[in-house]
């Protein structure tokens, strides 16, 4: 059998329902920044960025393995470190699914994966003032980002559910046609 994680990223189109499959699937699950409130009994938390971790470190409620990109984070906060073999640019929701790879997965379910700003930036609001946000052309360059993944893991098929999104990189699949198959 298929070893299978989901990975759910906070574009706006990320849904309750879309969260609640994702549950009960019984994949692990990978949260990706703050989508982890959005799935609460993930197994993990990503999150690259050491401003992420410095703001929100201290109100985590959840139990879920903590990993991030950097190394500063992962002195202050005890995180888990992933060092990817790749060193371009890169995004927390690119590195997520590196992340899944790395961990043993053959095939990565991604949930929240928009890449585009036309219905927002994320489901959960735009993060603080003092961290940082999406803007046009940094989201032009996820898409690079996440097609550089098809050289890096050849090996892993990865179907994006997300309800909208501008990615064509992947198999685009709704989640309710990808669990149940």
């Amino acid at each position: 059998m298929t070893k299978t994680f989901i990975c759910v990223a906070s574009g706006p189109s990320l849904t309750a329902n879309d969260c609640t499959l994702a549950s009960g699937s019984g994949y692990p699950l990978i949260a990706v920044n703050s989508s982890w409130r959005a799935v609460p009994d993930c197994q993990h938390i990503f999150a690259a960025d050491f401003t992420w971790w410095n703001h929100y470190h201290d109100s985590l409620e959840t139990c879920a393995e903590r990993w991030t990109q950097s190394k500063r984070a992962h002195a202050r906060f005890g995180v888990k470190l992933f060092t990817p073999s790749d060193s371009g640019p890169f995004n927390s929701g690119q590195r997520a699914i590196q992340l899944a790879a790395h961990l043993g997965a053959e095939r990565v379910i991604l949930l929240g994966y928009d890449c585009t700003l036309v219905n927002g930036t994320h489901w959960h609001g735009r993060h603080p003032a003092t961290m940082h946000n999406p803007v046009p052309r940094e989201v032009g360059r996820w898409h690079t980002d996440f097609s550089s993944l098809a050289g890096i893991l050849p090996d892993v098929e990865i179907i994006n559910a997300s309800r909208n999104t501008a990615l064509t990189c992947f198999t685009r699949l709704p989640i309710e046609a990808v669990l149940n198959a």
